[in-house]
């Protein structure tokens, strides 16, 4: 029989063999991918110029009024929140919170380069032409969000604070959620940031659209349980 020592001591072996298992790749290939889906939705959103959802609105807004790129902006916000995330609670970041901190905005600036090449700028476009942008972007972004959740290797800083808030204050995670949301969306609407259908959609149809998703799509895909409402993705 191993002593409680040698369990201890073997732990690590068996974490780093399991690191480079097929099942984690598997895992970590479709966390990248959907981490790329979600910033072709919000390349879609960008296009669509009918809003997006919270986080994107406040990044594209504040990006425009510096001049530079939203990927270039978007990473260096998300640089900013991961130091306090490193000071307060590492537990929930992971490969997944680098892929998403750099990923999202960098690939709806590409996404951006391409759709120049086949469409006019937004305000060319119809309304009918924006508005199934916009469509696109919400089912874009909600399918990324749902793998990259359910794939359970790491949340996004603005996430993380999410859960650390509440559990260091006496905010709900409910309340927090409303406040940081809306907050993002009014400063963002007032630094230029497009507000509307896009906006509305992922405010109200994130709630009871994504687990649907985690349950019936993702899940399937990754071959791990849907992730519990309730608690923190990476703690499962």
């Amino acid at each position: 029989m191993k002593t409680a020592s040698e369990n201890q001591a073997a732990k690590p072996e068996k974490d780093r063999i399991s690191l480079f298992s097929p099942h984690f790749l598997r895992r970590f290939l479709l966390m990248l991918l959907a981490v790329e889906v979600m910033g072709c939705g919000v390349g879609l959103f960008v296009r669509g110029s009918m809003g997006s959802d919270p986080f994107s609105t406040l990044n594209l807004g504040v990006a425009s009024k510096l001049g530079i790129s939203f990927g270039l902006w978007q990473a260096i916000f998300n640089c900013v929140l991961l130091v306090f995330i490193l000071f307060l609670d590492r537990s929930m970041l992971g490969p997944g919170t680098v892929a998403n901190m750099f990923l999202v905005g960098f690939t709806s600036d590409l996404l951006q380069k391409l759709l120049d090449l086949f469409l006019p700028s937004s305000s060319q476009l119809s309304f009918w032409a924006r508005l199934i942008l916009t469509l696109l972007g919400v089912v874009f972004l909600l399918l990324g969000c749902s793998c990259y959740v359910t794939s359970r290797l790491g949340m996004a800083p603005y996430d993380c604070l999410s859960y650390l808030v509440p559990a260091r204050t006496r905010i709900s995670f409910r309340l927090w959620r409303i406040l940081s949301d809306v907050t993002c969306v009014l400063v963002g609407f007032l630094c230029g940031a497009s507000v509307g259908i896009g906006t509305l959609l992922m405010a109200f149809g994130t709630g009871p659209l994504l687990p649907i998703l985690n349950r019936y799509v993702a899940s399937p895909l990754l071959k791990l349980p849907p992730p519990d409402k309730n608690i923190s993705p990476t703690e499962q």
